[in-house]
């Protein structure tokens, strides 16, 4: 299981990079244009991506009192980008530090952003940080479809396999 865990890791790493190279060179205008989606702009969605895998390497970490970044919109989208690959690159190097299987399969408790106590595997939580991940590039790559870019980089995993 680490090692699946490990290659999705550094997969998220890399597509969030990906994508991330055609966002950084949006307009201001482009960025916080208001469209449909989960996010109503790509700066919303890059925060919210940055923000969720923050709190996310928090609690894997254990912190006692996790903090939650704000986008006060002084930050160019470049600054924004590396903030959420640099909480990628730290779940991702938190996935390589652990020992086993047993690391993986280790049930943590924390709060959620509603209040509400849970309980949950470390691998669960590394899956989950992948899937919303992807999830949310996917909604990327049709704001930028819908803002004229027609240069987007392939983030699919396979991609990602052939080019290791």
């Amino acid at each position: 299981m680490k090692e699946i865990l490990l290659r999705y890791t550094a997969y998220n790493v890399w597509a969030n990079k990906q994508i991330s190279e055609i966002l950084r060179s949006l307009s201001i205008e482009e960025a916080e244009r208001e469209l449909a989606g989960s996010f109503p702009s790509v700066r919303k969605t890059i925060t919210h991506l940055w923000l969720g895998e923050s709190v996310w390497i928090q609690r894997l970490k254990m912190a006692e009192h996790i903090l939650i970044p704000a986008d006060d919109g002084t930050a160019d989208l470049g600054e924004l980008c590396d903030n959420w690959i640099g909480c990628s690159q730290a779940i991702s190097d938190f996935t390589e530090k652990i020992h086993d299987d047993r690391g993986l399969e280790h049930q943590f408790h924390y709060t959620n952003i509603k209040g509400e106590h849970q309980k949950s595997a470390v691998w669960e939580c590394l899956q989950h940080v992948g899937n919303h991940s992807t999830f949310h590039r996917g909604q990327l790559i049709n704001y930028l479809r819908m803002l004229g870019k027609t240069n987007i980089p392939s983030t699919d995993f396979i991609t990602y396999c052939r080019k290791k």
